[in-house]
């Protein structure tokens, strides 16, 4: 661009000195030439000004493979296919001659790979670098290979488009069939009283919740009279109260396990136990023969004693 520019400017320079009309037409006819030379490069991507290496490489099918196609590695362009020639009366016809940025070295073991540049970009040469020590040097002939077309690429993936492609086309039949049975037009018609009817339980809904607030505030109101009515309690009276009766009720059940007192006695010595209980049986046994013979034990005589 910069050089356009400069021609330009050379051009203008020059329109202006007082030169012959013939000389004016033939530097423009030249600095036409030239501007054609660089433009024509420059669309076929040749950068006349870079210093590059050339290579070659011999292939049996260059697939359409054309001069100008890219040259890269790993995605990046770093040179172009200069020329191809072709010799049918060989096995390998065809020798193509690349030319890669003098920056890149090529190490032994690269390989120029026939590689698609895309489904309908054509063909390009993929340079996969090889890691030997030595490099190759410029008008060498580099090994080359094939890389398997996109094309190849994607039959291997056609069954399961084609799968997927058969499931969406069930899928939009049975939409279909849905969309035109009759049943589901009567249950979607019979959703309108429904959805009428959820309206209306909503609408009681929020009517019954709009006396929530002042429900609520009786409750906090019930809530806060508790609260002072707890307040007034002596709690710490309570709580020594309550210890104090527990600890009666402890000493009680000491007593009633010490052996030495009344009721200790009584509960654990077996002896007194049957005394006890001896005693109580005769004065049972007693009570029920008075019962059955009072006049053995009270003598009443109506009109005074026998003498």
């Amino acid at each position: 661009m910069h050089f356009i520019e400069l021609t330009t400017h050379f051009i203008e320079y020059y329109m202006d000195r007082k030169i012959s009309k013939e000389l004016k037409i033939g530097l423009t006819f030249v600095i036409t030439i030239i501007i054609l030379f660089f433009g024509l490069n420059f669309l076929k991507g040749i950068n006349i000004f870079s210093s590059t290496n050339t290579y070659y490489a011999v292939y049996k099918d260059i697939d359409g493979l054309v001069p100008s196609n890219t040259v890269s590695i790993k995605g990046y362009k770093v040179g172009q296919v200069k020329k191809v020639r072709y010799n049918f009366n060989s096995e390998k016809p065809f020798l193509v001659e690349v030319t890669v940025n003098k920056d890149i070295k090529l190490p032994k073991g690269t390989v120029f790979y026939l590689a698609d540049e895309g489904l309908i970009s054509g063909k390009m040469i993929d340079i996969s670098l090889g890691t030997g020590s030595e490099l190759i040097k410029p008008k060498d002939t580099v090994p080359t290979d094939v890389r398997d077309p996109l094309t190849e690429k994607i039959s291997e993936y056609m069954p399961q488009i084609s799968s997927v492609i058969s499931n969406l086309e069930a899928i939009t039949h049975n939409v279909n069939v849905l969309l035109t049975d009759e049943s589901l037009k009567h249950a979607i018609g019979s959703l309108g009283p429904t959805v009428d009817n959820l309206n209306k339980t909503i609408n009681q809904l929020r009517a019954s919740t709009a006396s929530l607030p002042s429900t609520m505030d009786k409750f906090n109101g019930i809530a806060t009279t508790l609260d002072n009515k707890l307040n007034q309690f002596d709690v710490n009276a309570i709580m020594t109260k309550l210890n104090n009766t527990l600890a009666n009720v402890e000493n009680f059940t000491q007593k009633l396990n010490n052996r030495n007192s009344s009721l200790g006695l009584l509960l654990n010595d077996r002896t007194t136990y049957d005394k006890l209980n001896s005693t109580i049986q005769s004065a049972d046994n007693l009570l029920i023969d008075i019962k059955e013979n009072p006049k053995r034990y009270i003598n009443v005589s109506v009109f005074g004693s026998k003498k």
